[in-house]
């Protein structure tokens, strides 16, 4: 008989290789749509137009008509379990490489990801995220391969990612940003946002910058992103974002990120599960020999109940 710990796991793992094959199954159907190359570049330029997110944001909401969030019993349904289009390395699933960014970086930020790039072509692909918990914060979090789980109320949003345990809260109760006086930098940042029917616009700030991910790029602590949702069909969620930064970007980096919804049969038990944590064998990661990484002692034995050595307790 298996332990808990052991169906948990498994679930998890299943619902994330589901996501996957879905996702990369579907990608591609997106970027061959009539018109798409045509309003990716509309919207390429439209972030052009604006110096901040900001301003961008500010401009979103001066063209809302309606800026009120819906009463409680019309808030939009966006339950259900969500697989992001694509791979997990391709932020902006347009990209057809294997290894490469769309984003215009500069600067140092241009020769950290070339040195990822250049070990990730001989092999050597490390992802310290992978192990422990860390979390990719934003805008990292948007493209994980993991399910994604979105809760939707009158004054917050949540969105929720099984990988890493990640939540990002988004206030749209009228409230700014926290005072300059009153913030510090976190993974996620500051959002706040508005509706504009069925239409979520948000806006990011105070996040710490860092690494998106697995051969991506790093960002500086001068990022902003604007996120423009909308669940447009019953499958389907979109997010348009365009992330700013005037230390690592040349111009502001556009990117449309799918969100399909998971098919689960009637009682199915596939649910979002955490399995991230530093007490479990199964999620710490090591390097290998040959510059890559791999999982330390990925079993179902009972050493997965254990605390590893050196972990919190």
């Amino acid at each position: 008989m298996k332990r808990k710990s052991d169906v948990v796991l498994l679930l998890s793992l299943a619902i994330g290789l589901t996501a996957l094959a879905c996702s990369t199954a579907r990608a591609q159907e997106n970027h061959d749509s009539t018109g798409w190359a045509a309003e990716k570049q509309a919207k390429i330029e439209l972030g052009k137009r604006f110096a901040t997110g900001w301003d961008l944001y500010q401009h979103f909401l001066d063209e809302a008509e309606d800026r009120a969030m819906s009463p409680p019993e019309t808030v939009p349904d966006w339950s259900g379990l969500w697989a992001r289009e694509g791979r997990p390395m391709n932020y902006d699933t347009d990209r057809t490489e294997e290894f490469g960014t769309t984003a215009t970086l500069k600067g140092e930020y241009l020769e950290m990801f070339q040195e990822q790039v250049d070990n990730a072509e001989q092999g050597r692909i490390w992802d310290p995220h992978s192990g422990c918990g860390m979390p990719r914060g934003y805008p990292g979090m948007l493209k994980n391969g993991r399910p994604h789980e979105f809760a939707v109320t009158p004054k917050q949003t949540w969105h929720l990612g099984q990988a890493r345990n990640e939540v990002r809260r988004i206030y749209t109760d009228g409230r700014g940003h926290t005072p300059e006086d009153w913030a510090y930098e976190t993974e996620h940042g500051d959002s706040i946002g508005f509706w504009e029917g069925d239409t979520l616009v948000t806006h990011t700030m105070y996040t710490n910058g860092g690494w998106l991910g697995r051969v991506m790029p790093y960002l500086s602590t001068q990022l902003e992103g604007v996120d423009v949702w909308r669940r447009i069909d019953d499958e389907t969620i979109h997010a348009d974002v365009w992330i700013y930064d005037s230390e690592a970007l040349e111009e502001p980096w556009y990117a449309r990120q799918i969100y399909r919804l998971m098919e689960q049969e009637e009682g199915s038990p596939l649910r979002l599960e955490y399995w991230w944590n530093c007490h479990s064998q199964n999620n710490i990661v090591v390097p290998t020999e040959d510059g890559g990484t791999t999982f330390l002692d990925f079993d179902f034995t009972d050493l997965d109940d254990q605390p590893t050595q050196g972990a919190a307790q």
